[in-house]
């Protein structure tokens, strides 16, 4: 039999949607389950962006914003809003829970991007390469031939 948190206003998506900490999250096992590429062939921009989503093993989705930056020797993908400068948009979306301090109080954007930087990312130390092997980069890249 399941109980429900009464004193929480009645609302479907609550019951169907199960509220996480950041140590619920933390304690989960995460991989890459898919990678999206935005580029427009036709426009001069040298910038490759997409998106990541990673799903844990109780069906928690992040999806976050990456793009990929050329320094000269190498393709780096760094994750927009955590490791480049955040503007207005939002560059993480969570699916499959709430996510909540110790408090119950809905997290913060900022505090969830500190726990992907900190915690989340160095659990899964491949995933720049496992994106990055994704991705068919020539497309994307002018060669004199």
């Amino acid at each position: 039999m399941q109980f429900f948190d009464l004193s929480r206003q009645f609302n479907l998506s609550d019951i169907l949607t199960p509220y996480k900490t950041l140590d619920d999250l933390g304690a989960q096992d995460w991989f890459l389950a898919k990678v999206r590429v935005e580029h427009d062939c036709q426009s001069d921009s040298e910038l490759i962006e997409g998106q990541a989503v990673l799903k844990s093993t109780q069906n928690v989705q992040l999806e976050l914003e990456w793009l990929i930056q050329d320094t000269g020797f190498e393709l780096q993908v760094l994750f927009k809003g955590i490791e480049t400068e955040a503007s207005e948009e939002t560059l993480v979306m969570v699916k499959g829970a709430k996510l909540i301090d110790a408090d119950e109080q809905l997290i913060s954007a900022q505090a969830l991007s500190l726990w992907i930087d900190g915690i989340l990312l160095p659990m899964l130390p491949n995933i720049r390469k496992e994106i990055k092997a994704r991705l068919n980069l020539w497309d994307y890249v002018e060669y004199d031939g």
